[in-house]
C-alpha cells in the first residue's frame, strides 16, 4: 500500500506473487537487514496498518532483490536520488483504509519518534508521494517539512504519477 503500486512494478511477472515475495523480503533476514524494523498495528488482533523504520545509513547494506531484473529498478530511481545519512528514516507507514482516521497514523509515527530518540537521532525523514494528501497532511501536522521533490517515474502499475516529497522532522 505504501509503495503505490511500485511493488507490483518491480515484481510483476516473476515466478512468484507480489505478496509471496514481499512476505520472503520480510521475513528473510540475509535479504534486506532493514526488513527487521517492521512494527504492525493491530486492533483486536487484525493488522490494521504497519511501519517500517530504520537508520537512514541501514540503506548501504541493503542490496536489491536478486528475484528482480535490475533494468525494472529503474522505476525507483526518484527514491534513490534523495539522501538523509545520519536521520531515523521511516521507510514505510501505511494504514488501511478502512481504518484510515482513526489516529492509528500518529500513533506509528509516534512510534518512529520513540524509536528514533532510544537511538540518539535527532531528525526523522521519509518519502511521500505528493498526491497522497491525507499522508502529506498527517505529516505536516506532525512537525514534518518538505526538504526536496522528485517527479516519479511512471509505470501502468504505479498508482501516483506527480511527485515524491522528501520530508523530514526535527525531534
Amino acid at each position: 500500500m505504501a509503495k503505490g503500486g511500485y511493488d507490483e512494478a518491480l515484481f510483476e511477472g516473476l515466478d512468484q506473487s507480489v505478496e509471496e515475495i514481499i512476505e520472503t523480503e520480510l521475513s528473510h533476514p540475509r535479504l534486506t537487514a532493514h526488513h527487521k524494523n517492521y512494527w504492525v498495528a493491530l486492533s483486536h488482533d487484525e493488522i490494521v496498518g504497519g511501519l517500517l523504520a530504520f537508520p537512514w545509513n541501514d540503506y548501504e547494506n541493503d542490496s536489491h532483490n536478486p528475484l528482480v531484473p535490475e533494468e525494472r529498478y529503474l522505476i525507483e530511481e526518484p527514491f534513490e536520488d534523495f539522501e538523509a545519512p545520519g536521520n531515523y528514516h521511516i521507510a514505510e507507514l501505511s494504514v488501511y483504509p478502512e481504518f484510515a482516521r482513526r489516529g492509528i497514523g500518529s500513533v506509528l509515527l509516534g512510534l518512529a519518534r520513540e524509536l528514533a530518540i532510544e537511538r540518539s537521532f535527532t531528525e526523522l525523514s521519509l518519502m511521500v508521494f505528493a498526491e497522497n494528501t491525507g499522508a502529506v497532511s498527517l505529516y505536516k501536522k506532525h512537525g514534518y517539512l518538505v526538504v526536496d521533490r522528485r517527479p516519479v517515474n511512471p509505470h501502468p502499475r504505479a498508482i501516483y504519477s506527480g511527485e515524491v516529497l522528501q520530508m523530514t522532522c526535527q525531534i
